[in-house]
């Protein structure tokens, strides 16, 4: 059913070029950008390697970079305006070749201060609440420009709409945000005829899913905008798993459909970072650890010496604890319970890191918290109690971390059996020179994606030399080595990635 959709790139409109980036135009400014972007989420300032990638992929010939002022709680967009001013400074960056792309809308407890609630954010948890009024808008990206060093924000996004629909502390339907939409985007149009703004738009996740509860319709926003002419871009969510923002149903216009309609630049994001059954998937297969076997050998030897470093601790514990403290004996079975559920932990490493994190380390901590409470009663042997509870955080924190980089393998293996099946899927990815790559399935999901004519810029995450390295050899083999059409079928057609 998708072979008439994907029929429609015509050949005629592909780059070829052989020693550039390929690169496009946001139709409404006739600003020129790169078809690889920097996506800046993780971007911060922890690592000065974060810098030293996009002052790489900027020299590479990337020229757009996509960051919000929730990244990194602000740092990611620091971190671009330091490297920038940088470069301009030392005249080896011209300033007017580079887009940034930034995005407002998730807000944090602290940020709600002096907001009306309910008007200009709603409430969607105990910790996260989201705003899109002008009074919300106005203040971020007042904050945006003084980090990015900038008097203008080339394009700036009203981020993940769809979060007011996930309200709690007020109705809120799809009316009411169609209409808070319409009075943003006039206060949005004020900035554009100031110059503050070059353009905006929306970045969802929710654009391409026209079933979902939280759909966020593209036609139903353009209507609510009153000068088309500024709203020049979006960006969603598109990989392997994730297909529907390009590739839709016959006789049903997709997301890249209605934008290319209005001219509207399309710009997709979570190229890598996929949403399979639920679950995240991390479209990598790099070599685990220094690339020797004795690497994952010896996690499964440290694996197995830790966890018998806590069943010792915890079979310590309950010979010194008397028989009515059973409650409290029974607290201390980590080891046990993390032992037997290891391989439901080894399926997805995201979730597994998210339940040791949010779950199980708290619980430890709780747990221990008791303990000292019962110790604190004891007199002097309170010190031998808090020489055991640190010994077993410890360990339990190592131990933690050790089940995640055992569920990490996991995921590379599976990995590695799907980029044997692209290869078998795809005459031209299989003829791939994977030397020198740090993840070869990067490279490949990459490349698929560049071959789809209608996505303008395809925003990958490179905080890392080394990611930047993959993205620019995907950018640039999709000129030299495009995909065919054959290529695109086959691998759109198959199951797995349905």
């Amino acid at each position: 059913m998708i072979f008439a959709r994907l029929a429609s790139v015509t050949r005629h409109s592909r780059h070829y070029t052989t020693n550039a980036i390929p690169t496009s135009v946001i139709p409404k400014t006739g600003r020129q950008v790169s078809r690889l972007g920097f996506g800046a989420y993780r971007v911060s300032k922890a690592s000065d390697s974060h810098a030293e990638a996009l002052r790489n992929a900027l020299k590479a010939g990337v020229s757009i970079i996509d960051t919000a002022s929730n990244f990194s709680n602000g740092a990611s967009e620091e971190v671009i305006g330091d490297t920038i001013q940088d470069l301009v400074t030392k005249g080896e960056l011209d300033r007017a070749s580079i887009t940034v792309v930034t995005k407002a809308g998730y807000l944090t407890p602290d940020q709600v201060d002096g907001l009306e609630r309910g008007k200009d954010y709603v409430q969607i948890n105990e910790k996260s609440f989201h705003g899109i009024s002008p009074r919300v808008l106005e203040r971020e990206i007042g904050n945006s420009l003084d980090r990015l060093k900038t008097k203008t924000l080339d394009v700036f996004l009203i981020n993940a709409p769809e979060r007011m629909l996930a309200a709690k502390n007020r109705s809120y339907t799809a009316s009411h945000l169609y209409g808070d939409l319409t009075e943003s985007f006039r206060y949005l149009d004020s900035l554009v005829d100031r110059g503050v703004v070059g353009g905006y738009g929306i970045c969802s996740n929710t654009m391409g899913l026209p079933t979902a509860a939280d759909h966020v319709s593209l036609a139903d926003v353009l209507r609510a905008c009153a000068k088309p002419e500024h709203f020049v871009a979006v960006e969603a969510p598109f990989n392997l798993f994730e297909r529907e923002v390009v590739i839709g149903e016959p006789g049903i216009k997709t997301v890249s459909d209605i934008a290319k309609e209005n001219d509207v630049y399309l710009m997709v994001n979570r190229p890598l970072n996929a949403i399979a059954n639920g679950q995240i998937r991390v479209l990598v297969n790099h070599v685990f650890g220094d690339g020797s076997q004795m690497t994952e050998r010896g996690l499964m030897d440290q694996l197995t010496s830790t966890f018998k470093k806590v069943s010792s601790l915890e079979a310590e514990m309950m010979s010194e604890l008397p028989l009515e403290e059973e409650g409290l004996t029974a607290k201390f079975v980590w080891g046990q319970v993390l032992s037997e559920n290891l391989s439901r932990l080894a399926v997805n490493h995201f979730a597994t890191r998210h339940y040791l994190e949010q779950q199980v380390l708290p619980a430890v901590e709780k747990d221990v918290g008791a303990l000292r409470r019962y110790a604190a009663r004891l007199g002097s042997k309170a010190e031998h109690f808090e020489h055991w509870i640190e010994m077993y955080l410890e360990n339990i924190q190592t131990l933690t971390n050790e089940i995640v980089s055992y569920a990490y393998i996991d995921t590379l293996r599976k990995n590695g059996e799907l980029d044997r099946i692209l290869n078998a899927l795809s005459p031209t990815l299989s003829h791939q020179d994977s030397s020198g790559l740090h993840s070869p399935l990067s490279v490949k999901a990459l490349r698929l994606l560049f071959a789809q004519q209608q996505v303008g810029t395809v925003f990958t995450g490179m905080r890392k030399p080394s990611y930047v390295r993959d993205a620019v050899k995907a950018s640039l083999l999709s000129s030299t080595e495009p995909l065919e059409e054959e290529d695109l079928e086959s691998i759109w057609a198959c199951p797995i990635f349905q």
